[in-house]
C-alpha cells in the first residue's frame, strides 16, 4: 500500500484525501492519504523527513508551505524553479522531487469550461504565491497579454519586473480597463469574509468577460459581484480537482477522469 499526505496550515478543510481516494478507485489502487498540519517551515521540514523515514511515496503541499517545499527539494521542475513554489513532492529514498500542478489545474479547468484561452487577454488579481504560481502555465496557452493588478500596486510592478525576464507580454494595469480584458482571474484572498469587498468592482464590466476565482467552498465577494452583474463566472473547485489529477498522474502514471469527481464535490458543497 502506498502512503501519501497533504500538509498545510490550516488543513482540516482540505478535500484532497477525498479526491485522491476517488481517483484511486478508478484504477483499483490501494493507498492511504492523510491530512497533516505543520506549524511553521521548521515543522514542515521535519514532517517531510518523518514521512520519508516512514516510507511515504509523496505528499501534496498547500498554504503556506509551497515555497518551503520548493527550497528543501533535491530536484525541481523548471516551473518550480520559475515560480519558487511546489505543491507535489515525490520521495525516493532520501531524495525529494518537486513539481507544481496549480497552474496546470487552473488552465485545464478554464479550457474545460470555456474552451481555448489562446489569444485571450488576462487580468490577474493578486501578487502573492497563488498568482505567481500559475503564470507559466497561463503563458503556455499562448495568451495575447497578461495584466497584473494588486491593491498595493507597487507589488504588481515588482512582480512584472521579475516575470518580464521570461515573458514579454506582461505589464501592470494600474487603472482597470475592461475593454482590454477577456478573462479576470482572482488570486487574492480578499472577499472571503462576508463583510469584505471584491478586490475590484465589476459593475462596469462588459458582459463578455469571464470571471474566475481560485477560491472554492464559499462564495467570495468577487464572485458575488460577478453574478450580480450577470457575468459568466466560476470558482476554483475545478482547479482543485484538476491539479490533484495532475499530481495523481505524476505519482501513479495514470490519467484520471475528473469531471464526475468535481460534480460530486460540487453537489456536496452546496
Amino acid at each position: 500500500m502506498k502512503k501519501f499526505a497533504v500538509i498545510g496550515n490550516p488543513i482540516n478543510h482540505s478535500l484532497s484525501p477525498q479526491i485522491h481516494s476517488e481517483f484511486a478507485r478508478q484504477y483499483s489502487i490501494d493507498l492511504t492519504y492523510e491530512k497533516i498540519m505543520a506549524d511553521d517551515d521548521i515543522s514542515f521540514t521535519s514532517t517531510i523527513e518523518n514521512l520519508i523515514n516512514k516510507g511515504y511515496s509523496g505528499a501534496n503541499v498547500t498554504l503556506p508551505f509551497k515555497g518551503c517545499a520548493a527550497k528543501i527539494s533535491t530536484t525541481r521542475t523548471s516551473e518550480v524553479d520559475l515560480t519558487g513554489s511546489a505543491n507535489t513532492l515525490c520521495f525516493d529514498n532520501n531524495s525529494i522531487a518537486a513539481h507544481t500542478t496549480d497552474g496546470i489545474g487552473l488552465v485545464n479547468d478554464l479550457i474545460d469550461k470555456i474552451g481555448s484561452i489562446s489569444n485571450s487577454s488576462v487580468l490577474l488579481l493578486g501578487a502573492g504565491g497563488a498568482a505567481n504560481g500559475v503564470i507559466p502555465s497561463i503563458f503556455s496557452e499562448k495568451i495575447s497579454h497578461l495584466y497584473l493588478w494588486n491593491r498595493t500596486i507597487q507589488k504588481s510592478f515588482d512582480m512584472a519586473e521579475i516575470w518580464h525576464e521570461s515573458f514579454k507580454r506582461v505589464s501592470v494595469m494600474e487603472k482597470i480597463e475592461f475593454n482590454k480584458i477577456d478573462i479576470v482571474i482572482n488570486a487574492t484572498s480578499a472577499g472571503v469574509d462576508d463583510n469584505s469587498l471584491s478586490p475590484i468592482s465589476l459593475n462596469d464590466c462588459r458582459k463578455e468577460i469571464i470571471c474566475y476565482d481560485m477560491m472554492y467552498g464559499k462564495q467570495t465577494a468577487f464572485l458575488k459581484n460577478a453574478r450580480d452583474n450577470n457575468l459568466t463566472s466560476f470558482n476554483g473547485l475545478g482547479m482543485l480537482v484538476k491539479q490533484a489529477a495532475a499530481s495523481f498522474e505524476i505519482w501513479h502514471g495514470q490519467k484520471v477522469e475528473s469531471k464526475s469527481v468535481e460534480e460530486s464535490l460540487r453537489s456536496s458543497l452546496v
